[in-house]
């Protein structure tokens, strides 16, 4: 006889039976959901424990599909998360409600991730909920991308660069605060509406699809429009926008109000240009010495390079403590040049008198001392500036800038000025000094070469029967030695030699220099000193040196027979070579107390005999072909 089932026996397996039957169901009902589904699914029973999983769970949890069914949620999660988290869902679920919840999991095999969870009550045919169907999705992703998202969109909000996104076609979807507040709009009024709301007319342009297409990225630099219809410079990056399949949906476009920057700009390339012709016109002016073409130079580079209408410089004259025109340019009549100023009086005589910058932005708001308003008005001149040329010191003169319209310079044009005046200042120093020099060098020459004259206009006078002789033969030898081709500087020292060419015999007694019968041997001996008495006298003068070689040198001859020192050739110089023809030439064409003068053909002939004994054939050849013989 069967025994019979116990009751709880009967109710598992009844519980069993209703539990495979819901199975069942379920799959017939929702297996195109698990089948499809890449989320985690499962089914619990009101005991909470897992009657059914899907492989995506299970591979998250590291577990095979029997190491979780009948297990608990406890069991898998932990007791701790399961009451905290998941069981008061659960139950809410049991009772019939559909449950949505977000929570973050750890896996075993995922770690740490955020879930969205949705809890599913299913009823069984009387009604009651039997179970329920966790409906779980990863969106630790997606929450991350959020917050990303969020980030940048307040980053994008809160950045001082315009932002502004458009379809293909130009028309705004998007833009941040700053771009629609450089522009002069809010963001509404531009949402919807054509980029080029943005741009001048003159730089309205659309890329094609095609272009679009070409291209990733392009940046420029120009000029945005505001609401009022200004303008400002801006710098501007366009991205293009593309799909998954490398089509172009949009365009991002960074703006950036370049305003300060291009003022910043054109200040350092003022700065820059203003140093360059600083340069310039000190490397000019400091390149010449002569004060005339300095000024010149300085006018030019101010007119054709600083835009300046018109300047004069006038020069503060020592002596009469007057102002007195220099240079100008730029005016239209000449009647500047008739400047002459004492110190106080006009423009110019004030700005040395007061050492400073005159400035004047409009010369015709009233009447000013000095000034001709006719002269003003003719010349159509309104502003001034009156810069002092001060240097150690001392005022040089004064540097006066006209413009002919009104001028608002600022602090670095007036700086620049100012260098200027100070670098013109010194220039005009230099050239002062150097002519002052120069004007001394030539008073000590000229007094040197008056000395040199007197000293051979006095030998002369010492001898009778060559008086006139020094002037005579040093205007010869400067022809010949212009003729055989020698340098100016070398007939400066020519010509002083020619002039002490007998400066030695000073040292030679009367009784023998004027001796009117011949000298004997002992006389004759001493009368050839005179070269070394010359070198003597005139070889401590550094002045005189150079001009040495003909005192010293002129009483040698080509053949050697000469003297002091018996020189052949061209060991003798040629300064004493080219003096030796117009010596003897002058000597024979001149009369002696013991002799007629000579004829010239006389004296031609002379000289030819001497050809390579007394005489250079070459200066020889020379000289006669110079006189024509």
């Amino acid at each position: 006889m069967m025994s019979k089932k116990r009751p709880n026996t009967t109710a598992k397996l009844e519980k069993i039976k209703s539990s495979q039957k819901a199975l069942e169901e379920m799959g017939r009902k929702y297996g195109f959901i698990s089948e499809n589904f890449h989320g985690f699914l499962n089914l619990i029973d009101t005991d909470y424990k897992y009657v059914a999983v899907n492989d995506s769970y299970c591979m998250a949890h590291n577990k095979k599909r029997q190491e979780m069914i009948n297990k608990s949620v406890s069991d898998i999660w932990g007791k701790g998360v399961f009451e905290k988290v998941i069981r008061c869902h659960l139950d809410s679920c049991f009772k019939g409600k559909v449950v949505h919840y977000q929570a973050q999991f750890k896996f075993s095999a995922l770690g740490l991730r955020t879930i969205n969870v949705s809890c599913f009550p299913y009823h069984n045919n009387k009604g009651m909920v039997t179970h329920a169907l966790v409906v779980s999705r990863d969106i630790t992703k997606k929450k991350s991308d959020e917050k990303e998202l969020f980030a940048l969109k307040k980053a994008v909000e809160t950045m001082q660069l315009g932002v502004t996104t458009t379809d293909t076609q130009g028309i705004i979807l998007y833009t941040n605060p700053a771009e629609a507040s450089m522009h002069g709009y809010s963001i509404e009024e531009l949402l919807g509406r054509e980029v080029n709301i943005l741009a001048p007319s003159a730089c309205l342009k659309k890329r094609t699809l095609g272009q679009l297409n070409e291209i990733t990225s392009w940046r420029r630099e120009g000029f945005n429009v505001r609401r009022d219809g200004s303008t400002f410079p801006v710098q501007l990056i366009s991205d293009v926008v593309k799909d998954k399949d490398g089509q172009p949906i949009g365009i991002v476009t960074t703006c950036e109000d370049i305003t300060e920057r291009k003022k910043t700009e054109d200040r350092i390339q003022r700065q820059l240009q203003r140093l360059t012709t600083l340069r310039d016109i000190a490397t000019a002016i400091l390149s010449s010495l002569d004060l005339k073409v300095m000024l010149n130079v300085l006018l030019d580079h101010l007119i054709n390079r600083l835009n300046i209408d018109a300047a004069v410089i006038t020069l503060l004259n020592r002596h009469t403590l007057a102002m007195e025109y220099a240079e100008s340019r730029g005016f239209r009549s000449n009647g500047i040049s008739n400047i002459k100023l004492e110190l106080g009086e006009g423009l110019a005589g004030q700005v040395a008198i007061e050492r400073r910058l005159i400035s004047i932005p409009n010369l015709h708001d009233k009447e000013i001392p000095g000034v001709n308003p006719l002269f003003l008005k003719k010349e159509g001149l309104v502003a001034y500036y009156g810069l002092p040329l001060i240097a150690k010191g001392q005022v040089k003169g004064i540097l006066e800038l006209f413009h002919r319209t009104t001028m608002d310079p600022d602090s670095e044009w007036l700086e620049f000025m100012d260098a200027l005046a100070a670098q013109t200042a010194i220039a005009i120093d230099n050239a002062t000094l150097f002519n002052e020099l120069q004007s001394s060098n030539i008073e000590i020459t000229r007094a040197y070469d008056s000395t040199l004259v007197g000293w051979s206009r006095a030998l002369d006078l010492r001898d009778k029967e060559t008086e006139g002789h020094s002037q005579r033969v040093t205007g010869l030898t400067m022809q010949i030695a212009r003729a055989v081709g020698l340098t100016e500087s070398e007939l400066v020292h020519i010509r002083r030699g020619a002039l002490l060419h007998d400066i030695g015999k000073l040292g030679i007694p009367d009784s023998i220099l004027l001796k009117s019968s011949p000298l004997n041997e002992e006389e004759w001996e001493i009368m050839k000193q005179h070269p070394i008495y010359a070198y003597q006298m005139l070889s401590p003068i550094n002045f005189l040196r150079p001009a040495l070689d003909i005192p010293y040198c002129h009483h040698e001859k080509w053949d050697g027979t000469g003297y002091p020192h018996g020189l052949t050739g061209e060991d003798i110089p040629i300064a004493a070579r080219i003096f030796a023809a117009a010596d003897v030439w002058d000597a024979l064409c001149s009369a002696r107390s013991y002799r007629g003068a000579f004829k010239e053909e006389k004296a031609v002939e002379h000289m030819r005999s001497l050809e390579g004994t007394h005489f250079d054939p070459e200066v020889l050849t020379v000289f006669l072909a110079m006189k024509r013989l």
